[in-house]
């Protein structure tokens, strides 16, 4: 049996009337239309709305508060030639809003340059030496895009300077904001925008807008890569904004981006939500964990083709590299999660040494989906006492919020909703872990409880269409608010399995005729589980797999469920001390075997008469090795009913039995040895086989037999035989028998096939 990860709920009716007319409005088939009922579409004229979104549907820049003050403010420093410099982020956010403001700036004949903090100089926002650094440099404004609400002692001391700071930013607004001349904020308080979920790309592009007097259409791409990047809603203006900004994209007119792309596999022509998603915001995102995100701000900006695609390989490379980082510390990270003291906490505060700082937020990430648990991963590095970490959220849970309150353990702290960035002192660790605690559970978070899954089509595999991928398509791009649709199968019957990827970590799957691939990532361990199940659900989005010039329909797997008896063959004639670490109850027949493997297991190791339902109930039964005779085995089995999970090792070291001699062999043998008296059969053993046309090993066991039987003497290893030897069945031997019992195990479990063994063991169990 296989537990899913999340709550699977699959979505209910909509009201017929309005389901009729979205569909007959768009064309849609009746499951995404219902899909656009359930997120707020109340008409046909809306649903086309929001399938063809236009710059109409956008809330222009005046709504924002503050934005009229930043535009005069910033216009009076170019009409002075004042020297302008934007602030900005290290994250793919902040490196698009700062090429934003600049080329926006550069257009209006600014006096300007940029400037993208240093993560682990700077720290985030603004930052007081950098500014001192900057003032004296000569700059006279400065402009920040994606930070600066948090920066207050920086700004005040630009402010002492006679230096004005504009702030554009979209990050929780703190209690008391900085002395700024301007603060363009969607959510500032008493004048929120229409729209409060604008990323920091965003609020820029709104800036830049009001600035220039006319819409940048030209400046969109930058929009849609940092709106997905910072995982903001796609619902509203934002479903708008990144719509129309990959129609932008796709015409390629950004050298740095075209070679970005190229490098990634990418066809601008074809590109979607997902490939920004997961292609290119990673690698604009590892500079700044790496290396200088400054550098991304001169590839997107560059217009020289070398300069792009010299920049281009370098990020690619930072970009393997992050990704080197991420699955060491990611593994380390998950090894203190599972401890003791830490599995029993609702949320997590994990601390690592001298783990790379810059990657931190995306390993908290990897925690959050592999527990189920808001996190926080930080890191000390040798000789300091200051932690510097990351959280992230789970549905449900504000992590601003919770940690908001206890900035008195914090000595740096900003962030939003799911993610944060904070840095503490080591001795708070254990304060903050208790504070986190608390403040989840006051939200509501249990964390014994799984997340739900929303399932928006259940269908069959034959069902999994191009032509369904492209109605899919049509309600992209996909993100917060807009998820992708997850679709539900239900297989049955055979599925084929192969594991894949560098270090055979990933699964793929065949399931149904024509076979649907099914691509599971980090899933490889469920191989042997699902080759022996009975019924599986499958849970994940659709996409297309282009391959030599063909294209086929896959699903890649969000979540599973298994339902049955797994029976896993991992048959063997060597054990191994990795296939004890399972925690299971381990079965051995030999007893020599078991004495040499207890303690050395993940659970009890026990022999076939100490084996009860109760032991094994809902848990895993390994049976280690072979028994000598088979009955002891089916027993075993059928005590084994509860179990969720039976893994057969079934160790076998010595060579296979070569069958059973017939009758006519027993009598052959018996003819010769009447017609040649005093036979050395240590001598003659071979030529003796060869003459009867018998295996050495039916050889050797007839003439153990003939010997038990009172038929034979064997003295010096000379064979006679014995002069009127009483009758008897030879069957009844105890050497026939045991032959006959091992060929017996041999055939059940040596020499079957695996999906007959699944299905034998199945049976005795009793699940078929």
């Amino acid at each position: 049996m296989i537990d899913s990860k999340y709550a699977w709920h699959i979505q209910g009716d909509v009201d017929e009337k309005l389901l009729t007319e979205v569909k007959e409005k768009t064309g849609l088939p009746a499951q995404l239309a219902a899909l656009l009922v359930k997120r707020g579409i109340d008409s046909g004229d809306a649903a086309n709305k929001w399938l063809a979104p236009t710059a109409e549907d956008l809330h222009t820049p005046d709504a924002l508060h503050d934005v009229d003050v930043a535009v005069e403010r910033i216009m009076r420093a170019i009409e002075a030639g004042e020297h302008i410099t934007v602030y900005g982020d290290y994250d793919a956010d902040g490196i698009t809003a700062t090429t934003l403001m600049y080329e926006a700036l550069e257009t209006l004949g600014a006096m300007v340059d940029y400037y993208v903090p240093d993560r682990f100089t700077d720290g985030y926002g603004p930052n007081q030496a950098t500014y001192q650094r900057l003032i004296e440099g000569g700059t006279q404004l400065i402009i920040t895009v994606d930070n600066g609400v948090s920066g207050k002692a920086a700004i005040e001391y630009a402010n002492e300077q006679g230096i004005d700071v504009v702030i554009t930013d979209h990050h929780a607004l703190p209690e008391e904001l900085p002395p700024a001349v301007a603060i363009v904020h969607p959510q500032y308080p008493g004048n929120e925008y229409p729209y409060a979920d604008l990323s920091g790309v965003g609020v820029a592009f709104e800036v830049a807008w009001a600035l220039l007097g006319e819409f940048p259409v030209e400046m969109l791409d930058l929009v849609a890569i940092g709106e997905l990047a910072d995982l903001v809603s796609l619902e509203n203006e934002n479903h708008a904004l990144v719509a129309l900004g990959l129609q932008q994209l796709r015409q390629g007119s950004r050298p740095g981006l075209h070679a970005l792309l190229k490098l990634a596999g990418v066809k601008e022509e074809e590109l979607t939500s997902a490939d920004v998603s997961f292609q290119l915001a990673p690698r604009l995102n590892a500079l700044g964990r790496i290396k200088q995100a400054q550098d991304g701000v001169t590839l997107l900006a560059t217009f020289d083709q070398e300069e792009a695609e010299r920049l281009a390989k370098e990020v690619d490379a930072t970009n393997e590299k992050r990704k080197q980082l991420v699955d060491q510390i990611t593994k380390e990270a998950l090894q203190m999660a599972n401890q003791p003291q830490n599995k029993v906490q609702p949320a997590l505060v994990l601390v690592g040494r001298n783990w790379h700082q810059g990657v931190l937020g995306i390993v908290a990430s990897h925690v959050v989906e592999a527990t189920g648990k808001p996190a926080i991963v930080a890191s000390v590095n040798q000789g300091e006492k200051i932690a510097k970490g990351s959280g992230r959220a789970v549905t449900g849970v504000d992590l601003f919020k919770a940690l908001d309150p206890h900035r008195n353990l914090l000595t740096a702290f900003g962030g939003h909703t799911m993610a944060c960035g904070m840095s503490f002192e080591l001795n708070a660790q254990a304060p903050l872990q208790e504070a986190l605690n608390q403040e989840v559970k006051s939200q509501g978070f249990d964390g014994s409880q799984k997340e739900a899954l929303t399932i928006a089509i259940v269908a069959t595999p034959n069902q999994l269409t191009e032509e369904l991928f492209r109605q899919i398509q049509r309600l992209a791009p996909f993100g917060p608010g807009n998820e992708e649709p997850q679709i539900m199968l239900t297989v049955k019957g055979q599925v084929t399995t192969q594991v894949m990827g560098k270090d055979n970590t990933h699964l793929k799957l065949k399931v149904g005729q024509p076979p649907l691939e099914v691509v599971a990532f980090g899933k490889a361990s469920l191989a042997p589980l699902l080759e022996g199940t009975d019924e599986i659900k499958l849970v994940g989005t659709l996409s297309l797999n282009k391959w030599r010039g063909q294209t086929s329909c896959q699903l890649m797997l969000t979540d599973i469920t298994a339902s049955g008896l797994a029976v896993v063959d991992q048959r063997t004639n060597r054990l191994v001390p990795t296939m004890f670490k399972r925690k299971a109850v381990y079965l051995a027949f030999d007893k020599l075997l078991r004495d040499n493997i207890t303690g050395h297991t993940n659970g009890p190791v026990v022999s076939p008469t100490e084996l009860s339902t109760e032991m094994v109930a809902e848990k895993e039964l390994v049976v280690v090795d072979c028994p000598p005779i088979l009955s002891q085995l089916t027993a075993s089995l059928q005590k084994s009913t509860g179990a969720s999970v039976i893994r057969l090792l079934c160790y076998f070291n010595q060579a296979p039995l070569t069958g059973m001699p017939t009758y006519q062999a027993f009598a052959n043998l018996y003819r010769l040895l009447v017609k040649n008296p005093n036979l050395n059969i240590q001598q003659q053993a071979v030529p003796l086989s060869n003459y009867l046309r018998l295996p050495q090993d039916q050889l050797i066991f007839m003439i153990n037999v003939f010997f038990e039987a009172g038929f034979v003497t064997i003295k010096d290893g000379v064979l006679n035989l014995v002069p009127q030897a009483q009758r008897r069945d030879l069957k009844e031997t105890t050497s026939y028998r045991r032959r006959q019992a091992q060929l017996e195990v041999e055939r059940a479990l040596v020499h079957r096939s695996h999906p007959d063994l699944v299905a034998w063991v199945k049976r005795l169990v009793g699940t078929r």
